[in-house]
């Protein structure tokens, strides 16, 4: 996995809170790299579309995006659940 906020195996955001961040960036909600499952594709269409924006504005930062992100790409993956090396 390619997480741009993947430095050196740990996470320069700090949330992985001590465990090795390739493990962490399978359920991350902040996650940004190659598309991990549907939520991944969910997201990138509503940040495109603009949609993302308008959802931030009116529900506020913390919308619940994140978590349903992250419940889709564990119910549809794409690919082998093993982070890459």
């Amino acid at each position: 996995m390619t997480c741009k906020h993947l430095d050196d195996r740990t996470c320069k955001l700090g949330l992985c809170g001590g465990v090795p961040a390739l493990s962490c960036c399978e359920r991350c909600e902040s996650y940004e790299g190659p598309k991990r499952g549907l939520g991944d594709v969910i997201q990138m269409v509503t940040r495109a579309t603009g949609i993302e924006k308008v959802v931030h504005a009116v529900a506020g930062k913390d919308c619940g995006c994140g978590k349903r992100r992250t419940a889709l790409n564990r119910i549809m993956p794409f690919g082998s659940s093993e982070p890459e090396r």
